[in-house]
């Protein structure tokens, strides 16, 4: 990856790439790359295009925290070093009911929740994109 990369030559001050619990590739060797490297990632899509609110795992968990799906899909991408969100907002409440996602703090047993209903891919693969 250090030698293919042009952040390397250019300096980059951050990248942006598709993260969230259903495109979890990233996880495997470029978020730990760029961390390295002190290159922040804006991470779009971080719930999915609105897809990921409706998922079993993640409405259990938001209703363990007192949160809305949404929210809590914003707090698993935003727990990450180095990874900020770049959800849709709509509306002053919209933005503040995002804002409120950087609160959350997920314990461990929910993060095994994530783990096991959205798995990291064993292999490397090419980026995705929406």
């Amino acid at each position: 990856m250090t030698d293919a990369s042009p952040a390397k030559k250019s300096h980059a001050s951050s990248t942006v790439s598709s993260s969230n619990l259903v495109r979890r590739g990233p996880e495997l060797d470029l978020l730990p790359w760029l961390a390295e490297h002190n290159i922040p990632v804006m991470a779009y899509s971080p719930v999915e295009q609105g897809r990921l609110s409706t998922h079993p795992a993640l409405n259990k968990i938001a209703a363990e925290v007192g949160a809305t799906p949404v929210q809590v899909a914003l707090s698993w991408t935003l727990r990450q070093d180095g990874l900020i969100a770049i959800p849709k907002a709509s509306s002053v409440a919209h933005v503040r009911e995002n804002r409120a996602a950087a609160d959350i703090v997920l314990s461990d047993a929910q993060l095994a929740t994530f783990d096991a209903a959205f798995p990291r891919p064993l292999n490397r693969r090419p980026l995705e994109m929406l």
